[in-house]
């Protein structure tokens, strides 16, 4: 039996709580709960001139952001150019006419006469197939109207296809496309020569002495005087210099006898440029040799400026500013 030391008694147990106290009541609860208020007319609208000083703010970051992205797309666009021209180049030990001379047809696609696009696109993709029999037999047959693009490549993201559309009312994607070709150093095909025959073509590459300073191709504008007076691209496939060469090229004439068709600073006060080695930059237009007269409307001197960067030498001798 066990027993309790000297001097402590056992304590009664307490007797267990056989019931819980009474929850307050929900009005008295609700007594004690202050209500919520609601947004004043005047807090409403400052809440609402806030969210839209914001978006006033952001909207133009926004649009920075996407013109940035279109740059850089579009500078992508010319580095994969530029490096088909490099591998055409190593290939044919020579640099793809502006376009075949009359009765030359290219191999590979069945285009008579085919401009600069068809000789790339042996390398980057094509930038043009036929669907169905009547576009096949207007390829074959050297008609003009190509009306879309199915390599994006060839297509600065900033255009769409009404933005090719010519002096013919008709949409000239590959004429009157985003891309130039320096073809005055390195594949005029025209008949500007002594005795008739082509300017300045084939091109062989070891005439060119300095690849990494030469421009291949570039952002192009088309016919400058057209642009600013009517807003169409004509002839925008062709890119001049900011000079004449006739010494050396024997280029008589710009891409149209009423104007040149210079580069076209379009993005962001700058145009992308490939050169022959194969890397693009962005440039701005008196980088590339020209002599600026009107920014806004990216008009450039007819016949004057520096072509280093355009005639392999990287040097011109009779350089004007």
């Amino acid at each position: 039996m066990q027993t309790l030391p000297l001097g402590r008694a056992r304590r009664p147990a307490e007797p267990r709580a056989t019931h819980r106290p009474p929850a307050p009541s929900r009005r008295a609860h609700n007594a004690r709960t202050p209500r919520r208020r609601a947004f004043t007319l005047i807090e409403l609208l400052v809440v609402i001139a806030i969210i839209a000083l914001l978006i006033a703010i952001l909207l133009p970051t926004l649009a920075g952001a996407r013109n940035a992205a279109k740059a850089t797309l579009d500078l992508a666009n010319l580095r994969s150019l530029g490096q088909g021209l490099e591998m055409y180049a190593s290939e044919e030990q020579s640099f793809p006419a502006l376009r075949l001379p009359r009765g030359e047809v290219h191999e590979n696609t069945g285009r008579p006469r085919a401009r600069w696009q068809w000789s790339i696109g042996d390398y980057v993709g094509q930038p043009y197939t036929p669907r169905g029999g009547d576009e096949y037999d207007d390829f074959i047959n050297g008609r003009n109207p190509i009306a879309r693009i199915d390599n994006r490549v060839f297509m600065d993201p900033t255009h769409t296809l009404d933005d090719f559309i010519g002096d013919d009312g008709e949409v000239q994607a590959l004429r009157n496309g985003s891309y130039g070709y320096n073809y005055h150093y390195l594949g005029n095909s025209r008949g500007e020569a002594p005795d008739g025959g082509p300017a300045n073509y084939p091109v062989r590459d070891s005439r060119i002495f300095f690849p990494a300073e030469t421009i291949s191709f570039a952002d192009t504008n088309g016919n400058q005087n057209k642009v600013r007076d009517r807003g169409i691209r004509e002839h925008g496939y062709t890119i001049d210099p900011p000079r004449l060469d006739t010494d050396h090229n024997n280029a008589q004439s710009f891409a149209q006898d009423d104007g040149k068709s210079p580069a076209d600073a379009r993005h962001m006060g700058r145009a992308n440029v490939a050169f022959l080695d194969g890397h693009a930059n962005p440039m701005t237009l008196e980088e590339m040799g020209y002599i600026v007269l009107d920014r806004e409307n990216n008009l450039v001197a007819h016949d004057a400026g520096d072509n280093s960067l355009w005639n392999g030498k990287n040097a011109d001798k009779d350089a004007t500013r």
